[in-house]
């Protein structure tokens, strides 16, 4: 099988490590070739807390799911979660940069980077999704590219996660031999692989609950447009069971499988069950039902916690498709009537779709991350900007935010550019894994541009077709002039077009002054440094 046709999602939970590998058709269906599941050792709460534990169970899941599946594999989708990670919608302006007005994939990568200007320093960009354009004003459009037009404004799902947190994952599944081609928001990957077009066409909020935590994704109108994370899982209905009854820790997650459900209404009268306690080994026997209200509290908590998160970003009410619960979590009985009598909506279990292979060994909410994250790892050949919003920009060259800082020698700064990590790696055959946060794009390509003594200097094919490195999309420094000024980068030119845009030309752009006090003082600024505006 061809290198190009495989493609595999690592999920790093609190409780399991799960990988899975497969290939796609052209109708979106996947084949799954291999599957590796091991208990997890190392996480919590979707943070790494013993790094060699972690090591040890990615790469034994990984030889499983080679071992199955026949072949060798490196790059890898991971999920992340944790309550470290934040979101937001955020909105981009730009001008279009062609003369003749059309939009080009360029044009859609800085309107996304204009997106994402403000994110804090300090916090990796894990996504940056378009939920919808808007060009020359016009709202509601979905693919841009190749439209005419003079302004192009998007608004964008950001989500962002602490760098040391993220940093450690990177760390862990290269320490296993592996090489992060993306990483991936779990409950994102995980509405890839089970809810329908149409649940996001009317509205639906999807509810993942893992062991440690619990992530949750809203779709409107076919767009993502909530994502978060609860530091609740199914450890803590265990760790209840546990302390409530008096019972090792391994005794309760084994009641909480067996005989555990969320409502004790289902539960007959008069049943009773077997607890041996802590220490003394005493076997106990107890109704049934004070099991069932140990976990139908916890769950209640949970399904709370969700919908006042949801409630806060007023979205209760634009669910018409109501709740898809998924994980392990959304298989102890009557979770699903618990969760629809909280949210006032229906609610179904999510189980992977469209899946040949190996199908009956991922069909459970258990593999429901995993399938998702192989799934979003086969969209890597879809062009940003020129597909239906909502669906996952995951191709190309990865978006790279540049700062306002000169390079001064062949080693960038660290904060010289920003990957976005959930796009996949752009240059799949570069065996060089760079650590997470470390500033460093892709090298070069053929034709772009050639670093000499510090300095960016165009190809002579670049020279031949009357482009600079700033025109190419990987380009980190524009070619100074012949008066040595100070380039003006990708940073500098997406915040001058934000601020400039509602000028009409570029005739009214130089006469008209800053219309706000911030306008005033950055322009004012530039006039003291001796920036000026091309």
């Amino acid at each position: 099988m061809a290198r190009e046709e495989i493609a595999v999602g690592l999920d790093i939970g609190t409780t399991k490590v799960c990988t899975v590998v497969g290939h796609g058709d052209a109708d979106g269906k996947i084949t799954i070739t291999g599957i590796g599941l091991v208990p997890s050792r190392g996480m919590r709460k979707g943070v790494v807390i013993d790094v060699e534990d972690t090591v040890a169970a990615v790469r034994e899941s990984v030889e499983r799911a080679r071992h199955m599946a026949g072949y060798d594999f490196r790059s890898v989708a991971v999920g992340v979660t944790g309550d470290h990670i934040q979101s937001s919608n955020l909105r981009g302006t730009i001008t279009v940069a062609g003369e003749d007005g059309i939009i080009s994939t360029a044009d859609v990568e800085r309107v996304l980077q204009a997106a994402a200007l403000d994110v804090p320093r300090e916090r990796e960009i894990i996504h940056s999704l378009p939920r919808y354009f808007a060009v020359d004003g016009q709202r509601g459009v979905r693919r841009p590219v190749g439209m005419r037009g003079r302004r192009l404004e998007v608004e964008s799902h950001i989500v962002t996660g602490t760098a040391s947190f993220l940093q450690n994952v990177v760390q862990c599944v290269e320490g296993a031999d592996l090489k992060v081609g993306s990483l991936v928001l779990e409950p994102i990957a995980t509405s890839e692989a089970v809810a329908t077009s149409d649940e996001r066409d009317l509205g639906v909020a999807l509810i993942d609950i893992g062991g440690g935590t619990s992530d949750i994704a809203v779709f409107v109108e076919g767009s993502i447009a909530f994502s978060g994370v609860i530091s609740v899982g199914g450890n803590h209905v265990t760790r209840d069971i546990s302390i409530g009854l008096r019972t090792p820790f391994d005794i309760a997650e084994r009641l909480k499988i067996e005989r555990g459900v969320a409502s004790p209404s289902l539960i007959a009268h008069g049943e009773a069950l077997e607890v041996m306690t802590a220490g003394s080994g005493e076997r106990l026997r107890l109704p049934r039902a004070v099991l069932g209200e140990i976990i139908e509290a916890r769950m209640s908590e949970l399904f709370e916690m969700a919908r006042e998160m949801l409630g806060d970003a007023r979205l209760l009410n634009r669910l018409p498709a109501g709740i898809v619960l998924t994980g392990g979590g959304a298989l102890l009985p009557g979770a699903l009537d618990l969760a629809g009598e909280i949210f006032q909506a229906p609610a179904r279990l999510g189980k992977p779709q469209n899946v040949s292979g190996w199908s009956e060994q991922v069909d459970s909410p258990q593999f429901a991350t995993a399938v998702g994250l192989l799934r979003f790892a086969l969209h890597k050949n879809i062009q940003p900007g020129n597909l239906p919003v909502g669906a996952l920009a995951t191709s190309g060259p990865a978006i790279y935010l540049t700062s306002n800082k000169s390079v001064p020698s062949t080693t960038p700064p660290a904060d010289f550019q920003r990957r976005v990590w959930g796009v996949p790696n752009p240059d799949e055959e570069d065996e060089t894994s760079l650590p997470l946060g470390d500033g460093l794009g892709p090298a070069p390509k053929a034709g772009g541009t050639a670093v000499v003594e510090g300095e960016a200097k165009p190809s002579d094919d670049q020279l031949a077709a009357g482009r600079t490195p700033f025109d190419h999309e990987n380009s980190t420094k524009a070619v100074a002039d012949a008066t040595n000024k100070q380039p003006e980068n990708e940073l500098d030119r997406a915040r001058r077009e934000r601020d400039t845009y509602f000028y009409e030309d570029e005739q009214q752009r130089e006469s008209k002054p800053p219309a706000t006090f911030w306008q005033k003082a950055l322009h004012k600024f530039r006039e003291i440094i001796g920036f000026e505006e091309n």
